[in-house]
């Protein structure tokens, strides 16, 4: 009978163990995914600004050449001209602390662009935006914008 006790010790100790590993591990993969938004209210300017910023991020530009040229139900769209004189329109969808993307070509939006992980936040004319792809931080960009 004594094994039957030192067999059920050894599967308890082996669980705890077990169960500590687990908590380790999922530790570790949630310190590789993007950190949760922080929620926030926007005004459509505001969400504007956003749009904006996380275009200028995504495309390497400044968000001073980038105009929002109109708001439908939350969606913002956005132009701007580049160096060698091409024009570029995208949309955005902003709130709650993320943001999503779509190209825009000949005036007919593109899918959202949602393996993309847009993160921001707003302090007065700073903005700043965050971006991951597949988990994978790509942007960290601090921007004024006004």
């Amino acid at each position: 009978m004594a094994a039957c006790g030192d067999a059920d010790q050894q599967a308890r100790e082996n669980l705890t163990e077990s169960t500590a590993e687990l908590q380790e591990a999922t530790a570790n993969a949630r310190a590789l995914l993007p950190p949760e938004p922080t929620p926030v209210s926007l005004s459509d300017e505001d969400a504007g600004r956003v749009c904006r910023a996380a275009i200028a991020s995504l495309n390497g530009r400044d968000p001073a050449i980038i105009r929002v040229i109109s708001t439908n139900a939350g969606i913002h769209r956005v132009r701007y001209r580049r160096d060698d004189g091409t024009v570029w329109t995208n949309e955005c969808r902003v709130g709650n602390g993320t943001a999503e993307w779509r190209a825009v070509m000949d005036g007919q939006p593109g899918r959202w662009r949602n393996e993309d992980t847009i993160r921001f936040t707003v302090d007065g004319s700073t903005i700043n935006i965050q971006t991951f792809m597949g988990g994978e931080p790509v942007t960290n960009d601090t921007y004024e914008v006004n």
